[in-house]
């Protein structure tokens, strides 16, 4: 096996539409991909061949693992890079993967950006060891949201951070769409469940697809049995409990939200997600002073950010939404000059759909309807499906005089 090579390994079904642009974002730095393909009824085995990959048949038995492990099996280079069908590799980053494969290190967390078209284009970073040598032991664990971190840590790997960034189109999905691919996730992860009642993470993991599903008290329950099995790995213990604690606070469950916060913080003082829940509970407790001094900690704590590979789940800063949340405090205290200064100070750093629907609002509520035109239309682009926003947009243009 030749040293510092590398074996780009990619999951795919039915993928004809993104699989090119997978494979073409490693190309410079890949020594072979490997393509699993899972019983595609269209040409992308085809065009994957076409593309200079190596295509693997695998019949598929509801288990995301096995299919991993299976290319993990195929690939015959010292280390693995994982990408979805349709994920791609930042330009930016492929020298980095080159750097990292040459050095000591035997894994490297790698972010990842998901765009979220169902909540309003958001785009959510997690990080996960997607780059890791070819070493005897390693492999992929769970029917979905398959973790290979559990084995790398029993074989003693050396893991370390990156700044490799791969992007994510696969939650750019309609409503529509996105709650059938959560429901597919959900009866995989019952299965898992099944078949092991005392899984920390599967039951986590239950919770986390519950709680974007929106079922918010079915959430809970699938949370707080992950965190009192006692089975968590620290680091996602203490994410845990944080999302539990969004979760009770969609319920409105404040005062018990804020418990779970202190004993995330407790776990992990790096948890900066913490302190911008706490200030949403104290918004929803309309403690509005408290609620922007929890921001203030918040965005201390995100310009110094620092993070080893032990810590690397936590939430990343999104200093944008900090200053929304500033801006929602203010005008609760009549405050709508100081609201807009943090909007447009939003709008600086993201091109944001709540920032420009507030904007918009404020400038309808001051009969500047021009401006609200302005900020209604960048909010439709960023999602085009919200039928309120066509409604707000058009009442905006009636009132500039003109009809939409």
């Amino acid at each position: 096996m030749a040293q510092n090579t590398l074996a780009v390994c990619i999951i795919a079904r039915d993928e004809a539409s993104s699989i090119a642009r997978a494979i073409a974002s490693v190309k410079p730095i890949a020594d072979e991909v490997i393509v699993v393909d899972t019983g595609s009824t269209d040409n992308t085995p085809d065009i994957a061949r076409s593309l200079g990959a190596k295509v693997v048949r695998h019949v598929w038995e509801d288990d995301f693992s096995k299919a991993r492990n299976a290319a993990i099996e195929a690939a015959t280079c010292e280390w693995i890079l994982f990408l979805d069908a349709d994920e791609t590799v930042c330009e930016e980053s492929l020298e980095e993967v080159r750097s990292a494969i040459s050095g000591d290190a035997d894994a490297f967390f790698v972010r990842i950006e998901s765009r979220v078209r169902s909540q309003a284009g958001k785009t959510f970073v997690n990080s996960f060891p997607r780059l890791f040598r070819r070493l005897p032991g390693v492999e992929f664990e769970g029917r979905v949201h398959e973790q290979v971190l559990p084995s790398l840590q029993r074989v003693g790997a050396r893991i370390a951070h990156s700044n490799i960034v791969i992007r994510h189109a696969g939650y750019d999905l309609s409503k529509e769409e996105m709650a059938e691919k959560l429901w597919r996730n959900c009866r995989l992860l019952e299965a898992d469940l099944e078949r092991d009642p005392g899984n920390g993470l599967t039951l986590f993991h239950l919770g986390e697809t519950h709680n974007l599903l929106g079922n918010h008290g079915e959430a809970v329950q699938y949370y707080s049995r992950a965190i009192e099995n006692g089975r968590l790995p620290r680091a996602v213990e203490s994410v845990c409990l944080q999302n539990l604690a969004s979760a009770l606070i969609k319920l409105k469950c404040y005062g018990e939200a804020l418990e779970k916060l202190d004993a995330a913080e407790r776990a992990n003082s790096r948890l900066l997600g913490v302190y911008l829940l706490k200030a949403s509970a104290r918004f929803g407790m309309k403690d509005y002073e408290q609620a922007e001094a929890e921001i203030r900690r918040y965005l201390q704590k995100a310009r110094h950010f620092v993070g080893d590979a032990t810590s690397r789940l936590d939430f990343h800063p999104d200093i944008a939404s900090a200053l929304i949340l500033i801006a929602k405090c203010r005008f609760a205290r009549g405050d709508n000059e100081g609201a807009k200064q943090a909007l447009e100070e939003a709008l600086r750093l993201d091109n944001n759909y709540d920032a420009h629907v507030l904007l918009a609002k404020l400038a309808f509520e001051q009969l500047r309807f021009a401006d609200a035109v302005v900020h209604f239309e960048q909010a439709l682009k960023i999602s085009p499906e919200d039928e309120r926003l066509h409604f707000e947009l058009a009442k905006s243009y009636l009132a500039c005089g003109e009809i939409a």
